[in-house]
């Protein structure tokens, strides 16, 4: 069995790489969730993927319904990321991942968790079509 414990070395910290991947990303929406992925090469990275997570302000106004969805947008990651990272093993590359939350309310975990695994299998899915 996997372990599921999320790691520093997994989160997206660089300014740099995050401009990035707002600037060269592709975009898969499955909403209330929208992801901006940037495919990698071989690189001397810890883990595969790099992830980061945005509530915006604007869409959600408390910082308590912020902070509760980006758990849940998280922990939904978390539980599911071996969906993609199966694809990165065998294809030898890295991602770079953004998750952006859309909806103007707060969505029930089980609606998150069923969005993100369709996110990270369209991921898995264009891993594998590009050379």
């Amino acid at each position: 069995m996997h372990q599921l414990k999320l790691h520093k070395s997994e989160k997206l910290c660089s300014r740099t790489a995050i401009n990035t991947l707002f600037a060269k990303g592709d975009s898969v929406i499955a909403y209330p969730l929208r992801a901006v992925f940037r495919i990698a090469g071989d690189s001397e990275r810890a883990k595969a993927a790099q992830f980061m997570i945005s509530i915006p302000k604007k869409k959600i106004h408390t910082a308590v319904g912020r902070v509760l969805m980006r758990r849940r947008v998280r922990e939904s990651y978390r539980l599911n990321r071996d969906l993609l990272y199966t694809t990165l093993e065998t294809q030898g590359k890295n991602v770079d991942i953004a998750f952006t939350y859309l909806s103007k309310s707060e969505t029930d975990y089980s609606v998150i968790e069923s969005k993100m695994k369709e996110i990270l299998v369209k991921i898995s899915a264009s891993i594998e079509s590009k050379p």
